[in-house]
């Protein structure tokens, strides 16, 4: 199926959300897009649903700021060669006035490569902003180190595919971007054997333990981990940011220690049987949080524990206090893994940290840059010239100078 042109849907789009009629054509289009995204119908019902005051603001968005910001868009992505065919965002739906930003990523082309990620400003409308220097800083990708338990190194970036070396009894192997261990024999080793697997700025991998668990490892991160689970327990120790798909064994817990936590000192303890979770301990931010996907873990610091269920999210901060958030946006926390950026109002400060951390750059901030807030998901393959464009706006500009970016305002 065709996917409607964006430049028809939004007209159409906002017609609905008026309830205006529309023509047979039209709720043809309307219909065929509704039907290429998950939840969009439950969008424009929500839309339509909310107080008049929602609904009258849409009379002006498609005749004010959308046409300069939809025009600077079409022009800054089409001239970068990003003009994907499919959707790369998800409307909030939770207090009023995050409508209005999603009325106007609606009117903004729902299904273009940035969409237009939402900002809640909390200052009068200044000029434009100014066009971003020409220099350009490529995406992270499948970059990491493996050292082996004699010291010795192995980068993955330049390795063949194949079988890398044996270590024991397993052969450990890569296949693009995953690194797999594969037991050859039932013997079991004397001594525990130790790899570590690092990622750096701009780098991720995946790794496919001997028990069958999973890791995706993000940007900036290590995990160390046994060759061959031989105890009673599977433990791993990690730094920075993975997520876990862990293979179930009732007989044998998988234990995650978290290490270089927020203010210095070690994290805490996950305990799990077989679970998808993420965990996210860089140096760099507030807080360390452990997310739930599915099934249950125990986190647990110090003495002090919490049980976790779905879309549950431990956090501990810089004072080593532990609380429990419920209902998180687990989709905004896990989508680094599936190749994209997830703002859920998210400051300027914490958007530029993983910006800093995948495109490897630095950060300055000069002058008084007004509250910024963020809604939206952008593709993690796009340069980092494209991905400014989306998230520059009247109130935060961008300035970027071999890897160094200025934020002003």
């Amino acid at each position: 199926m065709d996917q409607p042109d964006s430049f028809n849907i939004d007209p159409i789009a906002i017609k609905y959300v008026r309830e205006e009629p529309l023509t047979p054509e039209e709720e043809t289009i309307l219909r065929d897009w509704i039907a290429l995204g998950q939840g969009r119908a439950e969008l424009l019902e929500q839309l339509r649903t909310e107080p008049e005051w929602t609904k009258a603001s849409l009379t002006t968005i498609d005749e004010s700021r959308i046409t300069r910001i939809w025009d600077k868009l079409e022009t800054g992505i089409k001239a970068e060669g990003f003009w994907p065919e499919t959707p790369v965002i998800t409307m909030p739906k939770r207090r009023p006035w995050r409508y209005i930003a999603a009325a106007s990523l609606l009117v903004a082309g729902i299904t273009g490569a940035i969409l237009w990620v939402a900002r809640h400003n909390t200052t009068p409308t200044a000029a434009p902003a100014p066009a971003i220097a020409s220099t350009d800083v490529q995406p992270g990708g499948n970059r990491a180190l493996l050292t082996l338990s004699d010291g010795s190194h192995i980068d993955l970036d330049s390795s063949a595919n194949g079988v890398l070396t044996n270590q024991g009894n397993t052969a450990i192997a890569k296949q693009g971007g995953l690194l797999a261990y594969n037991k050859a024999s039932t013997e079991k080793p004397a001594v525990m054997i130790y790899n570590v697997l690092s990622t750096p700025r701009a780098g991720q991998f995946t790794l496919a333990l001997a028990d069958g668990t999973r890791v995706w490892l993000n940007n900036a991160s290590s995990l160390r981990y046994p060759v061959l689970f031989t105890g009673k327990t599977r433990e791993v120790e990690l730094d920075g940011e993975a997520y876990f798909e862990v293979a179930k064994d009732a007989v044998r817990p998988f234990r995650v220690h978290i290490h270089n936590s927020v203010a210095g000192h070690d994290g805490g303890t996950i305990d799990v049987l077989g679970t998808g979770f993420n965990i996210m301990a860089y140096n760099d931010e507030s807080t360390e949080r452990a997310t739930l996907v599915d099934g249950s873990i125990r986190y647990t610091r110090e003495g002090a524990n919490t049980l976790l269920k779905p879309d549950d999210q431990s956090v501990l901060d810089a004072q080593g206090r532990l609380t429990t958030l419920h209902h998180v946006n687990v989709a905004e926390i896990t989508a680094w893994k599936n190749g994209y950026f997830h703002f859920d109002h998210a400051s300027l400060q914490t958007t530029m940290r993983q910006l800093a951390r995948w495109y490897d750059i630095t950060v300055e901030y000069q002058g008084d840059i007004p509250p910024q807030e963020f809604m939206g998901r952008i593709q993690r393959s796009m340069p980092l010239s494209t991905v400014l464009k989306g998230l520059e706006g009247d109130h935060i500009h961008f300035k970027l100078e071999d890897k160094h970016l200025t934020v002003t305002p």
